[in-house]
């Protein structure tokens, strides 16, 4: 059955070099872009699948490779779906809603497994099932830009534009927790008309399992009448209002301020936040994954355990329930002091947490002599390479490696191989369903 060709945007617009070229989609880059060659150049194409033919226009020609804009779908792949999202094409946040959600987790598999061979030369020995939520309503936390049209006066909320810093209107986020997926719209209307709205530069959202917060980001002060406006927004939403400004972030709420908790019920663990801490902003699938994190990494009750980027200690605290000892180390002694405490009202008193700069060299650290049985890294996206060369000389049994870049997990993991460890167990993790993101866990084994 023949099909129409789908157009993209509005008419064609020539390059000053190029005439719209019809290509063939060979694969998928690892952001999610289409590969095409033309005249032996790689050519990228935004919104292309593999299987299509696209009439694309060249916006950008650079001498190992191009970048182009698909103008029309002249055939399309079994793959590709509608986007749910209005403002799909135009924000920056999503940039796989064309592409079925069972075939993003397919591609993100590809991806990380070609990186980790082509980089670091590593197949893992075992590529398990990857873990997967819902791919709508996951996210439980954002940050939403806040500005004003010049000539209207109205208020500007929403999210930056794809590839660009300015801002787009959003009417509503369906990857948003459900709780928040129209706040934009109850922002608009509470700050239009404000005379202080050039004071607020965005807005952080973030959801607990009963409350959340919702904290403002100001150049100065706000008038009361302002912060009386956006108490009762903040309540509709099921949020306590924060500002955030010279002096650090203070609550601004009109009731009793109610602690903000995300609960592990496998471990039967309830973590405190504050606004502003690191969190994996999709709950559903972080409970799966401190769980398999603990299954691959099987602590015994005798093992001391060592926690890298532990942050407020969503992977510390389930492990404190397995082994005999554990230690989180943190770069962030707002962290630190949070996870001590999550210890503590979990009455866990086998954690302990240190303050390290862990690209910095860590090994006068009392904590650090002592050895560890078993060494978990989540570390951000630059990877981990500066500890893992002063840990290799522990001979772990086993370290796992939570991964947001697989590019510096085959890396890193490169240097635990040239240590001796093999790469036993794989899976990635479709903590961002939507976008080319792509997030892993690695399990090292030394080999015998």
């Amino acid at each position: 059955m023949s099909r129409k060709p789908i157009r993209f945007g509005g008419p064609a617009r020539k390059s000053a070099s190029h005439s719209p070229q019809a290509l063939d989609i060979e694969g998928l880059s690892h952001d999610g872009r289409g590969v095409a060659r033309l005249n032996g150049k790689t050519v990228f194409v935004a919104g292309a699948l593999p299987g299509e033919q696209a009439m694309v226009r060249i916006d950008n020609d650079r001498n190992r490779y191009a970048e182009a804009q698909t103008l029309e779908l002249l055939s399309t792949s079994p793959d590709r779906c509608e986007p749910a999202c209005p403002h799909y094409g135009q924000c920056g946040g999503c940039d796989l809603q064309h592409l079925r959600h069972d075939q993003q987790i397919a591609f993100k598999q590809t991806q990380a497994l070609d990186q980790l061979k082509r980089i670091g030369n590593l197949t893992p020995a075992s590529t398990e099932a990857p873990l997967v939520s819902m791919p709508w309503h996951y996210r439980r936390s954002a940050r939403i830009g806040i500005n004003q049209l010049q000539r209207s006066g109205e208020p500007l909320i929403g999210f930056r534009r794809r590839a660009s810093n300015k801002l787009l209107q959003i009417e509503q986020c369906d990857v948003l927790d459900v709780r928040a997926r129209d706040l934009f719209r109850g922002l608009r209307d509470t700050l239009s008309g404000l005379d202080d709205l050039k004071s607020i530069t965005h807005a952080q959202v973030q959801y607990g399992d009963s409350q959340g917060a919702l904290t403002l980001r100001t150049k100065k002060p706000l008038r009361a009448d302002t912060v009386a406006r956006l108490q009762p927004l903040a309540r509709q939403y099921a949020l306590q209002l924060y500002l955030e400004g010279s002096q650090g972030i203070q609550y601004a709420g009109d009731e009793t301020e109610q602690p903000l908790t995300y609960a592990l019920p496998a471990f039967k663990l309830e973590l405190a936040f504050a606004p502003g801490d690191f969190l994996q902003v999709n709950p559903e699938l972080n409970r799966q994954m401190v769980s398999r994190a603990i299954d691959w990494l099987d602590p015994q009750p005798e093992d001391r355990v060592l926690d890298l980027f532990c942050g407020l200690g969503n992977f510390t605290l389930p492990l404190a329930t397995r082994c005999r000892e554990v230690i989180g180390v943190e770069g962030s002694e707002t962290m630190t002091d949070r996870a001590s405490a999550n210890a503590q009202a979990n009455g866990i008193e086998n954690a302990t947490f240190f303050r390290n700069d862990l690209s910095q060299d860590f090994r006068h650290q009392a904590w650090y002599r002592s050895g560890f049985d078993l060494i978990l890294l989540d570390p951000p996206r630059t990877g981990a390479r500066e500890a893992i060369l002063q840990l290799i000389g522990y001979q772990a049994k086993r370290i796992l490696y939570v991964s947001c870049n697989p590019a510096m997990l085959a890396r890193d993991g490169a240097e635990l191989a040239q240590a001796g460890y093999r790469l036993s167990r794989f899976c990635v993790m479709d903590m961002f369903p939507h976008t080319a993101h792509v997030e892993a866990l690695a399990l090292f084994e030394l080999a015998p």
